[in-house]
């Protein structure tokens, strides 16, 4: 899956309340992203794992806050 595909995903995610964790790497390389895809890549429902830059997360996260008691968070 492409980047901008991968951001779409996480977004729509976020937006329909199935992302079940953010981890944000130690070092500041990544951001991984836990969620469930109603689609996945063959139509069905799955849980997806996704690892995005930093940048590439930010403009994913853009506009949604972290629901602290709802989503599990690693720093």
């Amino acid at each position: 899956m492409d980047t901008k595909r991968t951001i779409e995903k996480i977004r729509q995610a976020f937006e329909n309340g199935t992302v079940t964790a953010v981890e944000f790497c130690s070092d500041g390389s990544c951001v991984d992203f836990n969620y469930t895809d109603p689609t996945g890549d063959h139509g069905l429902p799955c849980r997806m794992a996704s690892t995005l830059k930093p940048a590439e997360a930010m403009e994913a996260l853009k506009g949604f806050r972290l629901k602290e008691h709802e989503i599990n968070k690693c720093f």
